[in-house]
């Protein structure tokens, strides 16, 4: 891929460790990568409770928490998607999130050389 090694381990260290933090019920993680034409898009999952639709834009915010009792459990600051949101503008690189039926996975893309 064409990108910053260290800042896109940033990006991925974010949504790991929010998928470790935010699993529940079987409590799995998938890690994924797909590659289409000149991208690879890299997804993380984790089992649980969807995210309230409305809080889904917000959620690049910083210091935005959806469950602000349940962050101060693991010690989360509300900073970390913020960095993932200025890291892949840096990038001019598509991210994002999206409900699924069992869960929440997060994703970004990189471009491939």
């Amino acid at each position: 891929v064409w990108a910053d090694e260290y800042q896109i381990e940033e990006v991925f260290r974010n949504y790991l460790v929010n998928a470790i933090n935010h699993a529940e019920g079987e409590k799995k993680i998938i890690v994924s990568a797909k590659r289409s034409d000149n991208k690879v898009r890299i997804s993380v999952f984790n089992t649980g409770q969807p995210i309230p639709e409305e809080s889904l834009v917000l959620l690049w915010e910083k210091f935005y928490k959806v469950d602000k009792a349940r962050t101060r459990e693991y010690g989360g600051s509300g900073l970390g998607l913020s960095i993932v949101k200025a890291i892949m503008e840096s990038h001019q690189q598509e991210y994002g999130v999206q409900n699924r039926e069992n869960g929440v996975e997060f994703w970004f893309e990189l471009e491939t050389k």
